[in-house]
C-alpha cells in the first residue's frame, strides 16, 4: 500500500506545485505582454509620423497647384466635401493618396471673414502690384527721339500686363489670405487645436488614431468644448493614443514659400513704383530744359539782331564821320570838334558791334549747354522708363510663377 503510494506520489505534481506553475507562468505573461505593449508602440509611431509627413507633403501640394487648401471629407470614399460643415476626414482620393490614408482626421481653417483657406481667393496682382499708375506716363514730344518712344511705349505694355494680370487667381493671392490669418490669429471661428482650457490657431491639422484606431480626447468630433483637434504632442496615456500634427499659418507660410514669394514681389513693385516716381519729377525737369532751349534760341536770336543793329549803327557813324570831315573841309576853318564828335561817334558803335558780338557768342554758347543737358535729360528719361518696365515685367513673371518652383 505505501509503495503505491510512493509511486503514485513520484508520477505526476500535486496541486500546490501546479498552481505555483501557474502563478509563475501568469506573471511572466504579464511582464511579456507589458513589454510588448510598450515596445510596440514606439516601433509603430515612426510609421505613423511618416504617413502624417507624407499627407502634409500632399495638402502643401495642393496648394500649389489648386491655390488653395483641400476642404476635409465628410465619408471614408476620400473626396473633399466644402459644402460640408461637418467633415473631418482627410480628403485623400482628392489629393491623390492611397485609401490607408482615409482613416486620418483633417481640419482646415474655415473661418474668419476673408480668411477662408479652402476658398479660392480673390484674384490680384499680389499683393504689391495694385498701384495705380496714374497719371499715365505721356510719351515725350520729340517725335525724332525714337529711343524714348520706344521706352515710352515699353512702359505702356508693362502697366497693361499687370492690369491684366489682376484677373488671374495664383498661389500668391491665397499667400494674401494665409499672411491675414497669420496677423490676426485670434479671430472669431478660426480653426483652434487644443481644448476648452487653452488653444492655438492652425491652417491645418492631420490626426491618426494610434494604434487603437479610436480617435480620443478633443479630436473626436463634436468633442466636449466643441474643439475637433487636440493639441499636438499631448502626452500619451491610457486613455488617449492619438497622434496629431499641426500646421500653423506662419509656419505653413514659410513652408510653402509665400514669405519669400511676397517679399520678391514687394521689391519688384517698390522698384516699379520708384522708377515712375522719378520718371514723373524727371519728366517735370525735362520740360524745364526744353523751356531753357527756347529761351536760349530766342536769346541767340535777339544777339543775332543786337550785332546787325549795331553794324548798322557803326555804318552810319563811319557814314556820319566821313560826311563831317568832308563838309568841314569845305569851309572855311576846319572844326576840329565836329570831326572828334564824329569820331567819338565811330568808336561808339564799333564797341556796341563788338559787345553784341560778344552776346552772340555767349547765347550761342548757352543754346548748345541747354541743348546737351536736355539731351542728358532725354537720356536719363529713357534709363527710368527702361527699369521701370524691367521692374514691372518682373513683377508679372513673379505673378504668373506663383508658387510654383
Amino acid at each position: 500500500m505505501s509503495r503505491r503510494r510512493l509511486i503514485s506520489r513520484q508520477a505526476g505534481f500535486s496541486l500546490v506545485e501546479l498552481a505555483v506553475a501557474l502563478v509563475i507562468i501568469g506573471v511572466i505573461g504579464i511582464i511579456a505582454w507589458r513589454w510588448i505593449a510598450t515596445t510596440r508602440e514606439p516601433l509603430q509611431r515612426p510609421a505613423v509620423l511618416s504617413q502624417l509627413a507624407e499627407a502634409q507633403v500632399a495638402v502643401e501640394g495642393f496648394v500649389l497647384s489648386r491655390h488653395r487648401l483641400p476642404c476635409a471629407a465628410a465619408d471614408t470614399s476620400g473626396n473633399e466635401d466644402c459644402a460640408s460643415a461637418t467633415a473631418a476626414l482627410l480628403p485623400w482620393r482628392t489629393l491623390g493618396l492611397g485609401s490607408r490614408f482615409g482613416a486620418l482626421h483633417y481640419g482646415v481653417n474655415r473661418g474668419g471673414a476673408g480668411l477662408d483657406l479652402a476658398a479660392l481667393p480673390p484674384a490680384s496682382v499680389a499683393p504689391d502690384l495694385n498701384i495705380d499708375f496714374s497719371p499715365a506716363i505721356p510719351v515725350l514730344a520729340l517725335s525724332t527721339d525714337a529711343s524714348v518712344n520706344t521706352a515710352a511705349a515699353a512702359v505702356t505694355a508693362a502697366i497693361t500686363a499687370a492690369g491684366n494680370r489682376r484677373a488671374q487667381v495664383n498661389g500668391l493671392d491665397w499667400c494674401r489670405v494665409l499672411r491675414r490669418y497669420a496677423a490676426n490669429p485670434a479671430v472669431a471661428g478660426t480653426l483652434q487645436a487644443g481644448n476648452p482650457g487653452a488653444s492655438m490657431p492652425v491652417a491645418f491639422v492631420l490626426v491618426h488614431p494610434g494604434l487603437n484606431n479610436v480617435f480620443e480626447g478633443s479630436n473626436v468630433p463634436g468633442g466636449a468644448g466643441g474643439w475637433r483637434f487636440d493639441f499636438p504632442g499631448r502626452p500619451q496615456a491610457a486613455d488617449f493614443d492619438d497622434i496629431s500634427l499641426a500646421v500653423g499659418p506662419a509656419d505653413l507660410s514659410a513652408r510653402i514659400g509665400c514669405a519669400a514669394r511676397l517679399g520678391g514681389m514687394q521689391a519688384a513693385g517698390q522698384g516699379a513704383y520708384t522708377a515712375y516716381d522719378n520718371a514723373r519729377v524727371v519728366q517735370e525737369y525735362w520740360s524745364l530744359r526744353v523751356f531753357d532751349i527756347d529761351q536760349a534760341r530766342s536769346a541767340v536770336a535777339g544777339a543775332e539782331s543786337g550785332v546787325a543793329l549795331a553794324a548798322v549803327n557803326l555804318a552810319l557813324a563811319v557814314g556820319s564821320a566821313a560826311l563831317a570831315i568832308a563838309s568841314a573841309s569845305n569851309t572855311e576853318g576846319v572844326t576840329i570838334f565836329g570831326i572828334a564828335l564824329a569820331a567819338a561817334n565811330v568808336i561808339t558803335a564799333g564797341i556796341e558791334v563788338t559787345l553784341a558780338a560778344v552776346d552772340l557768342v555767349q547765347a550761342q554758347e548757352a543754346l548748345q549747354a541747354s541743348i546737351a543737358k536736355e539731351a542728358a535729360v532725354r537720356a536719363y528719361v529713357v534709363q527710368l522708363y527702361e527699369t521701370f518696365t524691367q521692374a514691372m515685367n518682373a513683377a508679372v513673371l513673379l505673378d504668373l510663377k506663383g508658387l510654383n518652383p
